[in-house]
């Protein structure tokens, strides 16, 4: 048979390739599908990392052309550069007529030998596999191609020059991360202004309770089946076993929280620890708000969940449970991960914040930055109030670390259709440092309803002084 129709049958079985059980990654096919492995192992050109030979890293390629009988040729497997072929590396051939010669170039990306079709014909489908070890010199995906040439030199050089055929780089080597952490399905819980205190307990929207949020769900686990990598040993990490090889015990999740979100579960001493702990937890359930797993540390802006390879959790609602007594602020939640390695064989990558949910307050919020009382100056507070029903409103002080303030008449309603002066000597009654301190006020009633000014008077001088008050954390 000549060569042109040789290659004219090799094109017409391209695609047909072998039926082996073996999990070989077979470069010949249309759309190989490469071995992965755990992108957070380290390696380098000094101190490259060995793969165990297993059935999943073998390369596999068809022929891609009909040998005649005693007919020899020249085969070349490249690799990326950062792919090498062990010394004990080793070629076969399905077809028992077929006869491989010397591996030329182990140790390196690139091996050379000859396929003789010593007791018979060889056919295009027949297929060439090499395994035995891989090193790799970075955790970086990568490609091999399988080609044959004419001469021994046209092999050993690599190009078109004497090429009969050629798979092309395909992939063999793919990488990816070997866990995950899902946040998915944020929420947005509202906190009450007709609950008592303003803002103490949630509108229940299930699953959000009237003293619990449902922030988000979580999942923390190895990816899919399709989608999980291999330690370099070869096994599969499908699991915490697994996983422990490259996750540290202090890997943790953790939710950050605007604007002291996590205020509203402190301890009445202001503390977070004990109880608390309990008040910030991974649900047992999907559904609903159920203690499953508390977390380990919190501060006003941050729960921290320490998890290490423990997967897998969920997926899990992420809940926050008032105490009760506690204004609960609107806040912005973020969740993510903070791998940290077992040892120094593995690099993990932490993962990302992402939005796991808010809390809005369906009141109104008014803000004096910066209240007065100085000595022969009126200072007022002016709410108004445009709608229909008369709104209650309540104060909170605010001051300077080391000014303690004394107060009073915290309380009151403003009118239906009406407006209300506040002395505001009447509320600040007293201070250990400087006649100054910050108003927080909610009023519960519409935001579109309710304005507030703050107004400082200069009796003698005729001098006043207007400040629209600001509205802070409005949904």
């Amino acid at each position: 048979m000549s060569l042109n129709k040789k290659i004219l049958a090799a094109a017409i079985v391209s695609g047909l390739f072998s039926t082996s059980a073996l999990a070989q990654v077979v470069i010949s096919a249309a759309t190989p599908t490469p071995v992965r492995y755990a992108e957070e192992i380290v390696a380098s050109s000094t101190a490259p990392v060995t793969l165990t030979a297993i059935a999943e890293n073998e390369i596999e390629s068809a022929l891609l052309y009909n040998f005649s009988q005693t007919e020899v040729r020249y085969a070349r497997v490249e690799c990326s550069p950062h792919i090498r072929f062990a010394t004990n590396s080793t070629v076969s051939i399905s077809n028992a007529s077929g006869q491989v010669g010397s591996i030329n170039g182990l140790g390196t990306n690139v091996i050379t030998f000859s396929i003789t079709a010593q007791g018979g014909p060889l056919v295009s489908t027949d297929t060439v596999t090499i395994d035995g070890d891989r090193s790799i010199t970075n955790a970086a995906a990568g490609t091999c191609s399988f080609s044959l040439y004419d001469q021994p030199s046209q092999a050993q050089a690599g190009g078109t020059a004497g090429r009969i055929v050629t798979t092309g780089d395909k992939p063999y080597l793919a990488v990816g991360k070997s866990f995950r952490l899902v946040i998915s399905s944020p929420r947005t819980s509202v906190a009450d202004v007709e609950a008592n205190p303003s803002f103490g307990n949630f509108v229940a929207d299930a699953p959000t309770t009237t003293s619990t949020a449902a922030l988000a769900t979580l999942l923390y686990d190895v990816p899919a089946a399709a989608d999980q990598t291999r330690l370099p040993n070869g096994t599969l990490i499908a699991g915490s076993a697994q996983l422990a090889t490259i996750l540290g015990a202090n890997t943790a999740i953790r939710v950050n929280a605007t604007n002291d979100g996590f205020s509203a579960v402190a301890n009445a001493d202001g503390t977070y620890t004990g109880t608390a702990l309990n008040r910030v937890y991974i649900s047992s359930s999907a559904a609903n708000c159920t203690l499953g797993t508390p977390a380990n540390s919190i501060t006003a802006t941050q729960a921290s969940f320490t998890v290490g390879a423990g997967v897998t959790i969920g997926p899990f609602l992420l809940c926050l449970e008032r105490r009760a007594g506690n204004l609960i602020p609107v806040s912005e939640f973020t969740t993510g991960l903070n791998a940290v390695a077992a040892s120094a064989a593995y690099a993990p990558t932490s993962i990302a914040a992402v939005a796991s949910g808010n809390i809005v307050r369906n009141g109104t919020q008014l803000q004096a930055p910066l209240a007065q009382v100085p000595t022969g100056w009126l200072s007022r507070m002016v709410l108004t109030n445009t709608g229909g029903l008369a709104r209650p409103y309540t104060i909170a002080v605010q001051g300077e670390t080391g000014n303690t303030i004394s107060t009073n008449n915290l309380t009151g309603t403003v009118p239906a259709n009406g407006t209300i002066v506040v002395d505001l000597n009447d509320v600040l009654t007293g201070f250990t440092g400087a006649p100054r301190a910050t108003l927080n006020v909610t009023v519960a009633g519409p935001n579109s309803q309710i304005q507030g000014l703050y107004q400082i008077v200069n009796p003698d001088k005729g001098s006043i002084s207007n400040h629209v008050m600001v509205r802070p954390g409005t949904n």
